[in-house]
Formats: C-alpha cells, structure tokens, sequence
C-alpha cells in the first residue's frame, strides 16, 4: 500500500493531536473534567468552562477525541514526529529567508539579528503550540502608521523638555533631571519656546520584526521536519510546506501536489517505492479486458429503464 502524501504542516497537526493523548508506557490519564450528559449539552464536548463558546484544543486531553479514547496511545508515525520535534529543540534550522525581505517596508533601525536568533531557538515549540492549536504564526502586513501622540486629555499634545530641580536627602542638596511635559498655546497655533510634536508608529516596527522572524522559524522549522521525516515514516509521506515563504511581501501559499510524480512531489518515495508504485499505476491505467469485465471491477449494470425495454 502506498504512503498517504501529506504537506508536512499537514502532517505535524496530525501528529500533534495524536500526541495530545499520551505517549505509551504510561498510565491511562484520569479526564480532566468529569462532565454528566447535561453538562455536555450546555458547554459542548469540547468546552469549559461554560463561559468558552467555542470549539477549544486545549481541552481535548480532558474530553478524549473522536479519534480513540482518553489515554490510547497515538500512532507510530505520531511518535516519530514527536521524536523529531525532541531532536529539533536541541539545535536551530537554517533559515533560508534573508535578513533585508524580513525589514522590508520597515524603514527604521531595529534588532532582526537578535529576534531572529531567538525565533530559530525557539523553533520546536513554535511547531508544538501551532501544531497543537492547527494555525500558524500571526502576521501582520500592513506596514506602521504615524499617529500624533496624545496628551492627558485625549487630544494630540505638544510637548516641551524642561529642567526640574528635585529635593535630595542630606544638607539641602538638589538633584536636575529632563522632563517631558505637555504644554498648551500661549494663542492659536503659538506655542512655547522648544514645543515640539511626536509621532508614534503604529504597530511597532520592532513588533512586526519579532513576528516576521517568528513565521519564518516556524517555516524554517517545517522545512527541517520535513527533511529530517523523509523515508521515515510507515504510512505518510511529508512534502515540504506549502505555507508562503514572506507573506508580508504578498507571497502566496504554494498549490497542493495532487501528482505523485507531478514536478514538486520528488523525494517523497525511496527510488524502489516510487519504481513499483509508477508501474502500478502504468497497469492501471492499461488493465486487459476480458469476457468484458476489467480486471478488478465489475460491469456497470444498465439503467432500470434500459433493463424494462
């Protein structure tokens, strides 16, 4: 039988709600909520407390899944992946998008060396939690906007350095520090000497440099996966991630493989595989019919009306 081909995003939501269960060797865990039959209709299988409306992941360890009871034990491929994910938590994945496509747009000094050094470190959780909760790293696209900073009272302020002069203890001495204050019009449109205005972007440059390194260590972190998976796995077979590679830059997500041997899908089987699954699919496709009946199929019975003329 041949392997399930899956994208390795895919794959690892699959073998993160296998691993929500438990890992063999260890005792049945006890649910975490004992809910009664009216319960379940008030708050939902997946749901509590009652004040959660909606389906919610993090609670399907307590409620069991359709999948198999509360404490059986995942799949073999699920451990694999689990295996991997260990591996992967001790180093960082090489990160194939550049430092200068992770600014772009930016246009103000921030510290992508040390966000992106932290990103790829945390890699391995980063594919557990997003796993676990089946979504991916949140980006925003949509590049800082300037907004006039406000003063106490909600409206965009004017502001001033002053010179304060503060008691200190001991001898009467006194310490100077710069304080920003808000300042208001002498007249319309007249303002003290050294007023000046501030801007504040919005959403933070550095923000969005955190995010963007985020997304491409979670990318970098599937691509790994999906090379460190190849040949690996019984049942599936993991291609590399679909997901886009800068989608602050209006990158798309890459169209599924419905080919096995279609360009894009190379890899996935070991040579002897993908030579006796090719010939497999060759006699498919060129089945000998005899007594009229395809090998492996019966005729198509004729219509009912068919049958009564």
């Amino acid at each position: 039988m041949g392997k399930k081909i899956v994208d390795v995003e895919d794959l690892l939501i699959w073998a993160a709600s296998e691993l929500a269960r438990k890992r063999p060797g260890r005792a049945a865990a006890r649910p975490a909520f004992d809910l009664s039959r009216a319960d379940r209709e008030l708050v939902g299988r997946w749901t509590r407390p009652m004040g959660i409306p909606s389906v919610q992941p993090m609670f399907a360890v307590g409620l069991g899944k359709s999948g198999g009871a509360p404490g059986a034990p995942p799949h073999g491929d699920a451990l694999r992946v689990g295996e991997a994910l260990d591996r992967l938590a001790k180093l960082s994945p090489p990160c194939t998008t550049n430092r200068a496509d992770l600014v772009a747009g930016l246009g103000f000094p921030v510290d992508i060396a040390g966000s992106l050094r932290a990103a790829l470190a945390n890699a391995a959780n980063l594919l557990i939690v997003h796993g676990r909760l089946a979504n991916r790293p949140i980006v925003r696209c949509e590049p800082p906007e300037p907004s006039a900073k406000l003063a106490p009272n909600g409206q965009p302020g004017v502001w001033r350095r002053e010179a304060w002069v503060d008691p200190t203890f001991g001898d009467h001495a006194q310490a100077q520090r710069d304080a920003v204050v808000a300042v208001k019009a002498i007249r319309k449109d007249c303002y003290p000497g050294g007023a000046y205005g501030v801007l504040e972007w919005s959403p933070d440059p550095q923000e969005l440099t955190n995010e963007r390194c985020e997304y491409a260590a979670w990318r970098a972190g599937l691509e790994w996966l999906a090379a460190e998976l190849a040949g690996e796995l019984e049942t599936r077979a993991a291609l590399p991630p679909r997901a886009a590679a800068r989608p602050w830059l209006g990158e798309r997500d890459g169209e599924l493989v419905r080919d096995l041997f279609a360009p894009g899908a190379e890899g996935v089987y070991a040579g002897a595989d993908a030579a006796s699954l090719a010939a497999s699919r060759a006699i498919g496709r060129h089945r000998p019919i005899a007594g009229g009946r395809i090998y492996g199929r019966a005729p198509a019975k004729p219509a009912k009306g068919a049958r009564e003329a």
